[in-house]
């Protein structure tokens, strides 16, 4: 790990990605700013982090005081902290922490002569895709005002690097899973208890990534000399398909693997209408 001596600084590191992260870099013996909101700090997650010798900053993104004096004397910033995808989330607040909140830490992170910046962008920017390998050059089609948020914050750091030289550095993420993945109870709950139909037979494919293999990829996104400016899509080698995953899930949980359920053509057919009208809306 050839991290300089200087700290990393690492936001959103109360969330499974980020505190896997933090972890991964104290116990490598670096050192570590965790940028996490006030709210977070007493969670088993942080104090763990404390323990461990990792400094908290607490604070919100939003806080340009915060921010400016976070990065400061700090070689690399690796920007996890967005607003999720949760419903009830205007826009306006996609725009406030994912775009607004992300050019003011990269500015900050530029006066300060930071030398690599690490964006958490999301394999999402590229909206519904039912044929085909994803990869950097897939057109960007962000379906939901989370998805264009960070698609605008990519956008952001790109003029940033083109006008300023800014060294940042895109990671696309694709779905995460491994110990702590909260987001995937609701299906495995629904599986165990056999109350979930697959929508058709289940053989779409899903791009999911071991929570190792996403920090390996994030080191490496802020390690790998010379690829300021390049963007880089974290994901599997051999993706899965939605059966095979629900299928693993069942046997793990003791449950019958799913029924199959109504007909997918349907529902991609919804999605793609929702796709375009987003788009049209958007003049992406």
């Amino acid at each position: 790990m050839n991290f300089r001596s200087q700290p990393v600084l690492v936001t959103g590191a109360a969330g499974f990605i980020g505190n896997a992260l933090v972890r991964r870099l104290a116990a490598h013996g670096c050192s570590v700013r965790a940028f996490v909101r006030e709210e977070r700090l007493r969670s088993p997650a942080v104090t763990a982090l404390a323990e461990a010798g990792v400094t908290l900053v607490p604070g919100d993104v939003r806080d340009n005081a915060v921010i400016a004096q976070a990065v400061r004397g700090c070689a690399q910033v690796i920007h996890l902290a967005a607003q999720k995808s949760t419903p009830g989330t205007t826009s306006k607040q996609y725009y406030e922490v994912n775009v607004q909140s992300t050019r003011q830490l990269a500015e900050s992170a530029l006066a300060a002569g930071v030398q690599r910046f690490v964006f958490a962008s999301t394999l999402g920017v590229h909206g519904f895709v039912t044929k085909g390998v994803i990869d950097e050059t897939s057109p960007v089609r962000p379906n939901s005002d989370y998805r264009r948020s960070k698609w605008l914050g990519e956008e952001v750091l790109r003029a940033l690097h083109r006008d300023h030289a800014f060294p940042v550095v895109l990671a696309r993420i694709s779905s995460v899973v491994g110990p702590g993945a909260q987001w995937w109870l609701p299906l495995i709950r629904g599986i165990a208890q056999e109350r979930i139909k697959l929508i058709g037979d289940g053989h779409n494919h899903i791009d999911l990534v071991s929570i190792e293999d996403i920090v390996d990829g994030l080191l490496q996104c802020a390690n790998v000399p010379a690829i300021q400016g390049g963007c880089y899509v974290l994901g599997s080698a051999s993706p899965t398909t939605v059966r095979s995953f629900a299928n693993a899930i069942a046997i793990a949980a003791g449950a019958s693997p799913p029924a199959n359920g109504p007909p997918a053509a349907p529902y991609r057919a919804a999605l793609r209408l929702h796709a375009l009208l987003f788009l049209s809306l958007i003049h992406i």
